[in-house]
């Protein structure tokens, strides 16, 4: 038996302006705030907001209604002329949010003082005016989660940070599944260009070769500071990028990591999806695979910021050993 997809008339979806991010500093504070008005109501922010008979990408809305602001929130309440799929509905009111809150770019003189963009609060959204004859099903489930952190001198002495835990934490803080995969791939990226990987691997040019090269090009500057670009990174290898990612993570303990059902193996495969998502979101801006995301990437990462941490804590304890005790034990 074939599911028909339901059709809705309308959609119902609570909204807020939010900024991406306030300003606390030593001394300074900045929060940006936001509030959805009517040219007739410039002075009520919190007056309701009714248009008819308008047009939105295309789709014919018989009603676009903003219920009453209430600590800056508003219920949407958008009305289709025609029936369409669920589906189509809620992928309406993505698009709607996103463009929408593109278009509020355009006024943001102050962008360092955050960026004002629309939230759905996806919890609450219903479709609205099922068809006759079937019976329209609401739910809402509500959770909160406390994780208790325990503070001791202990836990406090192991903190360690390096402006790579700046980014990997970023990653964290992000809400958007793009940002924090990028995020953490940086972390990927800075454990590709380590020089204890960057010669196990062949290069794709011996020195001969790049000399060779250079000299084709050495009367024209600018092409040959491409081709240095090129020859010089320590991403150009025999090997492909993915092959040398899984030796990387197989090298520093990490084929195997905990996933949320169990046990994964991290093999060049599974670095092929890892690389063509990065690629994917930072070119063509698709959206993200939740699995790569958090039960592959996020381990990862974690595992490679931690194995930098390290390397670079025995490199600062060599360096601040005393020097010439050995040379004076034997004079």
């Amino acid at each position: 038996m074939t599911n028909v997809p339901s059709n809705v008339n309308g959609i119902e979806a609570p909204l807020k302006l939010l900024s991406s991010h306030d300003i606390s500093n030593p001394g300074f504070e900045s929060m940006r705030r936001g509030e959805f008005v009517d040219k007739s109501s410039l002075n009520d922010p919190s007056a309701q907001i009714d248009l008819r008979n308008i047009d939105v990408f295309g789709t014919q809305l018989s009603s676009f209604t903003l219920g009453p602001s209430s600590d800056g929130e508003r219920i949407l309440k958008v009305e289709f002329n025609r029936a369409t799929t669920e589906a189509d509905a809620f992928r309406f009111l993505l698009q709607l949010a996103d463009a929408w809150s593109a278009s509020l770019a355009h006024g943001q003189r102050d962008s360092w003082y955050g960026n004002l963009y629309v939230h759905i609060l996806w919890s609450r959204v219903k479709v609205l005016s099922p068809p006759s004859g079937t019976v329209g099903i609401s739910t809402f489930l509500k959770m909160t989660s406390t994780d208790h952190i325990v503070v001791d001198p202990l836990a406090l002495s192991r903190l360690r940070w390096s402006p790579l835990t700046d980014i990997f934490v970023e990653g964290m803080k992000s809400s958007q599944p793009k940002s924090k995969f990028l995020f953490w791939f940086i972390v990927l990226e800075e454990l590709e260009q380590r020089q204890e990987f960057v010669r196990l691997f062949d290069p794709m040019f011996t020195p001969e070769e790049k000399a060779k090269l250079q000299e084709v090009v050495r009367s024209n500057k600018t092409a040959l500071q491409r081709l240095n670009g090129l020859l010089n990174t320590p991403t150009a290898t025999i090997q492909s990028r993915s092959e040398k990612l899984a030796h990387i993570i197989d090298t520093i303990g990490s084929s195997n990591i905990a996933g949320q059902s169990g046990k994964i193996e991290i093999d060049q495969k599974l670095c092929s999806k890892l690389i063509n998502q990065r690629n994917k979101v930072a070119h063509k801006g698709e959206s993200i695979d939740g699995y790569l995301l958090y039960n592959v990437l996020f381990p990862l990462s974690l595992n490679a910021l931690n194995y930098i941490l390290d390397q670079d804590d025995q490199n600062t304890s060599v360096q601040m050993q005393p020097t010439g005790v050995a040379g004076f034990a034997g004079a």
